[in-house]
């Protein structure tokens, strides 16, 4: 018995099935904190081999197909592959960007966390900037990431701010518009894992109005897929609209 005639069509569409299921119980587990994320990663790449595996025994039987057997290979099919096709793209999008978790439109003089330093827990980042060690990567990999020169005075950048950290959603931490430079830090929340992004906004005089800085760091991971660099990215086109 081949390994075609050992796995009927019914078998690989409840395999499937059961692999499918697998992600959103692991992606909800680790929302829970039941248990560690990289418990839900690992689940994930165990499913994705066995939905790898039923993927192409399902291919290999639906060209030899028996009647009746179409239906369920097919679903075992689309069970399978869509997943498998996420986490690809996800694969994808992070070798696209810089291996990093924590980005800066101010890779000198980075704005420094320091409501975020307190509301962290153990095994999270230290909030210290890396410096050359991730400047040069981010430079080069998103070169566009520099402070913002606004006409409107650091008061009025610092409302405006303030303001949109709220329509983002964001948990706002801790605020300061008593003496510059003007700072802001709130934290951002994923949505499927709960994944923390701290954010940090500052507000300095310049010569015509005021300077903005912001940076972003995720409290775990190694790399972000460029959701820190989108999140300043956003904020700022928000902010000089």
């Amino acid at each position: 018995m081949n390994i075609l005639q050992r796995f009927s069509a019914p078998k690989l569409q409840w395999v499937a099935l059961i692999c499918l299921l697998v992600y959103p119980i692991a992606i909800l587990a680790a929302r829970l904190d039941i248990w560690h994320f990289r418990n839900s990663f690992l689940l994930f790449v165990i499913a994705a081999l066995i939905g790898f595996g039923v993927l192409v025994v399902s291919v290999l039987k639906l060209a030899k197909s028996q009647e009746g057997e179409a239906k369920p290979l097919v679903v075992a099919l689309i069970a399978t592959a869509i997943p498998l096709g996420l986490l690809g793209n996800s694969i994808m999008k992070a070798q696209s960007h810089p291996f990093i978790h924590d980005i800066t439109t101010d890779t000198q003089t980075p704005p420094e966390f320091v409501a975020a330093k307190a509301d962290r827990a153990e095994g999270d980042h230290d909030v210290a900037y890396a410096g050359d060690a991730i400047a040069s990567l981010q430079r080069e990999g998103y070169p566009d990431l520099t402070s913002v020169t606004l006409s409107h005075s650091p008061q009025q950048v610092f409302e405006l701010a303030k303001g949109l950290v709220q329509t983002n959603g964001w948990a706002l931490l801790a605020e300061n518009n008593q003496q510059l430079p003007y700072t802001l830090e709130a934290v951002d929340t994923s949505l499927l894992f709960g994944f923390k992004d701290d954010v940090v906004i500052r507000i300095n005089e310049g010569e015509n109005g005021s300077i903005v800085d912001v940076r972003s760091m995720s409290r775990q991971g190694k790399s972000d897929l460029g959701v820190n660099a989108k999140r300043i990215r956003t904020f700022l086109e928000q902010l000089s609209k």
